[in-house]
Formats: C-alpha cells, sequence, structure tokens
C-alpha cells in the first residue's frame, strides 16, 4: 500500500446525513453494509479474547444476527461517543451474557444466516495479529483495513485506470505504469487523480455513516489513516 497520507485529501463539509447507516438498522441493503465492514474486526477481537476459530464464528454469527433481530444498532447514541465504542461494548456485553448461560438453547431452523466468508478471515488473522496484541487495538486496526478494501473495491473506472491506481499503491512510479497498461504518463496521473478523489469520498461515505458531527468526522478520517500507516 503507498504510504502516502494525503492521498484521501481534505475532508469535505459534514453532511446532515451522518449515522444513516445506523439508523437505517431496518434496511437489508443499510445491513449488509454493515455486515461486510464489521464483521472481520469483530472476529479478530474474538479470536483475540482466546477462542478459537469455530467458537469465534458462531460468537460473531450469533451476535450479528441478535442485532439485526433485536434492533441494537437502533438503540446507539452518537452523543454518548464513536459508533465502533458502542459496537465494542455491546459485543463485550453479548460475550459475557453468553458465556453465563450454562444451558444455551438451541436455535431453530429459523435463524437467519449471513454471509460470512470466516476461511478468508481466519486466513488473515493469521497473518496479521501479533500474539498477545490488544483485542481493541485489533479491531480498530482491523476496521480500517476492511473499510480499505471495501472501498477500492467501490471503485468504477476502466480496467487500465484501475491496474494503474493499483500499480500507484504499490509505489510503482508512472512511467513503469504506464508502460504495464498502455496508458500515456499523463493518462496514468489523470486516472490515478481521479480515482484517488473517487477512493476519498467513498472512505468518506462509510464514515460519515458513523459519525455525528464535523469533528468526529474529522477525527475519524485522522485515525482510518494512521491506523492504515
Amino acid at each position: 500500500m503507498k504510504n502516502d497520507t494525503k492521498i484521501l485529501g481534505p475532508n469535505h463539509e459534514f453532511d446532515t446525513t451522518s449515522w444513516s447507516l445506523i439508523r437505517a438498522v431496518g434496511d437489508v441493503q443499510a445491513f449488509d453494509t454493515f455486515v461486510r465492514i464489521y464483521w472481520k474486526p469483530l472476529y479478530f477481537f474474538v479470536r483475540q479474547h482466546g477462542q478459537d476459530n469455530e467458537s469465534a464464528k458462531d460468537i460473531v454469527q450469533d451476535f450479528l444476527t441478535s442485532v439485526l433481530e433485536r434492533g441494537t444498532l437502533s438503540k446507539a447514541d452518537p452523543s454518548r461517543g464513536r459508533f465502533r465504542t458502542f459496537l465494542l461494548a455491546s459485543l463485550t456485553n453479548y460475550m459475557k451474557d453468553r458465556a453465563k448461560a450454562a444451558a444455551r438453547q438451541k436455535r431453530g431452523g429459523d435463524q437467519t444466516i449471513l454471509s460470512l466468508d470466516f476461511a478468508s478471515g481466519e486466513r488473515e488473522y493469521s497473518l496479521e495479529v501479533a500474539s498477545g496484541e490488544n483485542p481493541e487495538t485489533v479491531l480498530h486496526r482491523t476496521w480500517a483495513r476492511t473499510l480499505w478494501k471495501q472501498a477500492l473495491s467501490d471503485l468504477k473506472a476502466e480496467p487500465a485506470h484501475l491496474e494503474a491506481f493499483q500499480l500507484y499503491l504499490a509505489d510503482v512510479d508512472y512511467e513503469a505504469i504506464a508502460r504495464k497498461t498502455g496508458l500515456t504518463p499523463a493518462a496514468a496521473k489523470m486516472a490515478v487523480h481521479r480515482l484517488k478523489g473517487q477512493l476519498r469520498d467513498t472512505v468518506q461515505h462509510y464514515i460519515l455513516q458513523t459519525v455525528a458531527d464535523e469533528d468526529e468526522l474529522k477525527a475519524e478520517m485522522a485515525e482510518f489513516m494512521q491506523l492504515l500507516a
């Protein structure tokens, strides 16, 4: 990943649609977006608390199902802190309640099944997490990396332009990018500039949905970049 702390550019004016992802908890598409961004950080957090792969999968699956069925996200209060803090507290409480349930009833056939790529998560966990690392640190870093990958996957452009941007992020110079993509150096620079803006807007779009005001937006964007460094 290119070490360019200015890649996301300046923040835009704060949008009044903040917390829209959380407020739209009943919206299937909104909840799917929430799951795609947050299941892996939650899974890593649970694993770092000493749970094995299978137990962590069950905990995260059941927690997210509970969040959906009970409308947990609608109870989040932006005035009481950032969304990840609320989510972390909710998961921690859920894990405590689960541990206290000595004889948990098995769920019936109507259980909500979420599409989670746990196999991918397990591989990444093995590669990215240091032994004994603080679970909250792991969650925050995984959130940033997951959001980064999601934003990259959302980019829309011609294949050659997308390739040019991926090469740029890998610290390839424009002359080499031009040779590999068939673009001129000038066209490659233009494509990178445009996709930088698109990436910035995409990341900010996701973060805007979980912050309450301009100051929190700036703080979350700054922490996002720091976590990627």
